[in-house]
């Protein structure tokens, strides 16, 4: 008769492989994380982590965006605030726009100790800008301009916008004078001019 220990060792190691799978070691340690600077309400806990993996699940490594919620709970922004944040970054990864940008202006605003609310204004005010800049260079490919770096080139256009730039202003001035011409060279190294065909 055979023992049934080789069995039993089996679906003892297959409960560990569960119990220390990636998923559940996500999910504990955004709950620590949480824990660690001050979030123990249980149902706050659940809406940050729920954020949280929304985010993951939008492709965004674990090794960039665990250490940029801790960075942002050190700073004490609440859950509404948390949530936010990581929902303005799902949003912009899911519209395969640079989601790092927004990543670098909280971390600016949590080094210059800036409040709470101001930094996730900021964050999704960089949204805004940046969902803007994606339309920008739509209408631009369809004057035939080529965008050889759509990631860096949205971050160009929200930096025109947010220097007081209407997107459509953006886009009759460059139709009508260039890109140069219409005063926007800092596009130049990302948006190619349209290949002007030769008359025959």
């Amino acid at each position: 008769m055979r023992s049934p220990l080789p069995g039993f060792l089996a679906a003892l190691s297959m409960i560990c492989l569960v119990a220390v799978s990636p998923a559940g070691a996500q999910l504990t340690g955004i709950d620590d994380l949480c824990r660690l600077h001050g979030v123990e309400d249980a149902d706050s806990i659940g809406k940050i982590r729920k954020a949280y993996l929304e985010a993951m699940a939008t492709g965004i490594p674990e090794e960039v965006l665990f250490p940029f919620v801790e960075d942002v709970l050190r700073h004490k922004l609440n859950c509404g605030q948390m949530v936010r944040v990581l929902d303005v970054t799902a949003r912009l990864r899911k519209a395969d726009l640079p989601y790092f940008v927004v990543f670098s202006k909280v971390r600016e605003g949590v080094a210059k100790e800036a409040p709470p609310a101001r930094v996730v204004d900021a964050a999704e005010a960089k949204f805004k800008t940046l969902s803007e800049s994606r339309d920008v260079l739509k209408s631009l490919g369809s004057l035939g301009y080529s965008v050889r770096d759509p990631q860096n080139a949205a971050v160009v256009v929200s930096s025109y916008i947010e220097r007081g730039y209407a997107p459509a202003e953006i886009v009759t001035q460059i139709r009508n004078k260039g890109i140069e011409g219409g005063g926007f060279a800092a596009l130049s190294g990302v948006v190619e001019n349209p290949v002007k065909r030769k008359a025959h």
